[in-house]
Order: structure tokens, then sequence, then C-alpha cells
């Protein structure tokens, strides 16, 4: 049965969302007791709370609470996107997510796994080993739109897994909004989470999901199905779910309810009033050449070390997932064996790892 439950919440209260996330962890009856736990928010980059970019702290904190009261093992943690490559540190700080995870914040990018996959797009891709290897999953997505696929709520929250590039070079590989749409539902489809909170306290319109404006709307949604949240996103931002473009793919494998009137819905489903949706990319690229040729520059690991500060201290070649450095007085980069995952540059004590123009380009703007 797919269920969900619907919280009116007028802000972060920190008591108002324990109780919330209680009986959203009691109501999906599972057996958390003594279970390690992934906690995966949206961390898209190094953005405050007050963004509405990101997944507050206040509920990451309040799960992660409600979780070792059930004596769980929990690991917070998430991929930040391109301008967060090489910055999980600083995303982790300045989202307030590390202050929210105490000791329980992982850098579930230094542990990558090649994981094959079933899609037409690509053969494997490298996933964080976290999600692969705890009991359960708890997904805490943000209530926001997008540019490419309109919203970007639960099933878009599982594209966080991929470690380093691999995002960008999946978006080369789908470049059309469609195609791309599918690709994510590959991804959610590896391990869909067991559990959906989503931040619908404060969300965002218009031409998210960084470049949106914060939008109180004043709910928290919670759901064994993150198909199910994706369509209660689309009924209250009075969006066709036909436009919303993992929909249709997620339906079709049973990864989502075909509507809303599959759901046993506990709380009001509200409709926000004038809400902006974003402004379609799509038409001017309707053929996705543009993001073809700019993710496909992005994906393509274009590591090497600055002589003048780097040390040999042979960091990047001991914290390599996938050995493809070798020290040959300064680190040596095997690009056949690179999976972009960048565990060099971020470990990196010296910060001379350079990770090429483009991408440093972008990553300045942040």
């Amino acid at each position: 049965m797919t269920w969900m439950e619907v919280t009116a919440m007028a802000g972060y209260d920190p008591d108002q969302l324990r109780k919330t996330a209680a009986s959203s962890i009691d109501r999906s009856d599972l057996d958390w007791a003594g279970k390690r736990v992934l906690v995966k928010p949206n961390l898209l980059g190094p953005w405050t709370p007050d963004t509405a970019v990101v997944t507050h702290p206040s509920l990451i904190r309040a799960v992660r609470e409600e979780l070792i009261a059930r004596g769980c093992e929990v690991l917070v943690g998430d991929n930040p996107g391109v301008r967060g490559y090489g910055k999980v540190g600083d995303t982790a700080e300045v989202t307030g997510a590390r202050d929210a995870s105490g000791e329980d914040f992982v850098n579930i990018a230094r542990n990558p796994r090649s994981t094959d996959l079933k899609s037409k797009y690509v053969e494997s891709v490298s996933i964080s080993s976290e999600v692969l290897d705890t009991d359960l999953w708890i997904s805490l997505p943000k209530f926001k739109t997008h540019m490419s696929t309109i919203l970007t709520g639960a099933v878009k929250n599982s594209y966080g897994l991929l470690v380093g590039a691999e995002k960008a070079r999946l978006h080369a590989a789908a470049p059309r909004p469609r195609d791309f749409g599918e690709l994510v539902v590959d991804i959610y489809s590896l391990r869909p989470p067991d559990l959906v909170i989503l931040d619908a306290v404060v969300g965002m319109e218009g031409n998210g999901p960084s470049g949106g404006d914060p939008r109180e709307i004043g709910y928290i949604l919670a759901s064994n199905s993150g198909g199910a949240v994706d369509l209660a996103m689309c009924h209250m931002a009075g969006i066709d779910p036909a436009r919303l473009t993992t929909h249709g793919p997620a339906a079709r494998r049973g990864l989502a309810p075909s509507s809303l009137d599959e759901v046993e819905i506990g709380g009001g489903l509200p409709v926000i009033d004038d809400f902006r949706t974003p402004s379609s990319m799509a038409r001017l690229d309707p053929f996705g050449l543009g993001q073809r040729l700019l993710f496909g520059r992005i994906s393509r690991p274009r590591l090497q070390a600055d002589r003048d500060r780097c040390n040999a201290c042979g960091t990047c070649a001991e914290s390599c997932p996938v050995e493809a450095i070798t020290m040959e007085k300064y680190p040596v980069f095997d690009r056949r064996k690179c999976i972009s995952c960048y565990c060099c540059h971020e470990l990196c004590p010296q910060a001379a790892i350079k990770v090429g123009r483009l991408l440093g380009f972008i990553r300045e703007r942040k």
C-alpha cells in the first residue's frame, strides 16, 4: 500500500519537526532498531538554509535524533552538484548539515562503486557505496523547481547518489529533457528509498534548483513512495504530472503511482496559489546539443597537479578509490582509470590538484 502523511508546519520548530519525523518513521512500519541507516538530504552546493536551495538542517537534525533514539547507526551525506565537486566539506558547513549531523556526517563521495545500470543511455555508473551497503535509507528532498525536470523532488534526489563528475557525464549521455528524466529514473531504480520526508516548509519557485526564489509553503510530506511525493508536489504546484519528465517512466516501471487516487493520504494536500514554474530552457535547446557540449566537457577529467603547491605527499594517490594516480615525483593521472570522483581534489592538503578550466570557472561562481 502506498501511503502519505501531510503535516502543516509554519516554521522549522525543532519540537514539531521531531514529532513529525517520529510519526513518519513509525508510519513506515519498518524495523529500524539497530539498523544502519543512510540519511540523504539535498545538498546541491554551499548555499545557506535561508536560500531554500538545500534541505533545512533542522529537518536533518530531527530525523537523525529520532533514528538514534531507535538505536540506529546513522550516516548523513550527499554528493554536491557541479559547483560542489571537491567541496563536500564546505557544503556541509555552509548548509548547516554538518552541525545538524554531528559525528554522523559522512563524505559519501569517498567510497564510489561502479555499478551496472539497466539503461539505454549508459551501462554503468559510479555511485556512493553507502546507499548499497546500509540496511535502510531515508531521502530528504527539497520542494523546488528545476529548469530541466520542472520539479526536483524525491525521484531526482536519488541523482545525488552519483559521485563526482558522473552527474555531468549522464547529462551529456541524455541531454534531451525526456531522455534525461528517464535516466534519472534509471538511477532511482537502483535502490528506491525506504522512506521519503519532503522539506516543503519553505520551498523554491521560479528558475530552480538554485536560481529561483524562496516560497513559504508550510508543509512536511512523508511517504513510502518517492513517486507519490513527486505527484503530490505536482498537485500542490498546479503542474500537470505529464510535464514532469520523471513521472511517466517511474509509473510505467511501478516506481510511482499513476495518480494520487492510488495513494492513501493522511492530512489535506493544499494547492499553492500562483506558484511560478521555471522558464523552459528546452525550447531553446530542443535536441539537447548545448547540454551535451557543456556537460560532456565537464565530465571529461582534466586533473593535474600544480607543481608550485604540490609537495609530493602522496595523499591523492593513497585516497584514489580506483588507483588511477601514481607518484613519479609528482602525481601522474591515468585518464583511462579515472572515474572523476574528485576525491584527490578534495583531500589534497595543499589544494594542489587542478580540475580544468571549465569546471574551475563554474565552481568559482558558486
